[in-house]
């Protein structure tokens, strides 16, 4: 199922966006599922509950404008796709700032955002949520690997930080990094993992995380560590 979310103050083209948006999806036979904002402010209060695969935000609205609400969609969340759709052209360099995938003038909706959807559809699809499971007596957790920031030791534990708080399972780092099987997963040191799509700077041996954590990178890794978050970076 794709995700869109639309923030759009004025209610007419709030509207015609998810018209075209239903009409899109529907006509070729796709799940979707589309939440409207009128409040920039209400967006983001429940932003940390849902990730969106599109984000669709009108650039010029009171208080806080579209620019602000793709920062702090970026703060949480560094791969879904951000289009503008605007009545103004003087926030364009300022939209591509925040890795915003097109800036769409509102006279051409009609034509330019199903165009957008088109483009974008392919890696849409072909992307696919993986997730890590954790079973204990009595219960069952589901943790999406776009969710886990990092993984550290903790005696006979490795604890996973994720979005929605932390979570424990009894087995070695080394297991649980062979059963994520993944590269986005990397070793920094003894004790720890670092998903590398939440890795914000290196700087020294020192790794800076999305939710502000420094975490240690040990000599005898700095370089391969240096290497893969250049490689997904590029």
């Amino acid at each position: 199922m794709i995700k869109v979310m639309i923030l759009d103050d004025e209610e007419i083209y709030l509207e015609k966006e998810k018209q075209i948006t239903e009409r899109y999806f529907t006509g070729r036979g796709i799940p979707y599922k589309i939440d409207i904002y009128q409040n920039a402010d209400w967006f983001l209060f429940g932003l940390k509950e849902e990730e969106y695969d599109i984000y669709i935000l009108d650039v010029e609205m009171p208080v806080r404008n579209g620019i602000e609400v793709a920062k702090e969609i970026r703060k949480l969340y560094p791969e879904p796709v951000i289009i503008f759709v605007t009545n103004y052209i003087d926030y364009a360099v300022e939209a591509y700032e925040v890795n915003t995938y097109r800036y769409i003038p509102k006279a051409v909706l009609e034509t330019k955002l199903p165009e957008a959807y088109s483009a974008l559809l392919p890696a849409i699809i072909e992307k696919e949520e993986h997730y890590y499971i954790i079973e204990k007596k009595g219960e069952v957790e589901k943790i999406a690997y776009s969710d886990i920031l990092y993984l550290k030791k903790e005696g006979k534990y490795v604890v996973f930080i994720h979005r929605k708080g932390e979570s424990k399972v009894r087995k070695s780092l080394k297991m649980v990094q062979q059963e994520l099987d993944s590269e986005e997963f990397v070793l920094i040191d003894k004790g720890y993992i670092a998903n590398i799509k939440h890795v914000m700077k290196l700087k020294s041996h020192d790794l800076y995380m999305r939710d502000g954590m420094i975490l240690p990178v040990g000599n005898s890794r700095f370089n391969q560590v240096k290497q893969a978050i250049l490689e997904f970076w590029r």
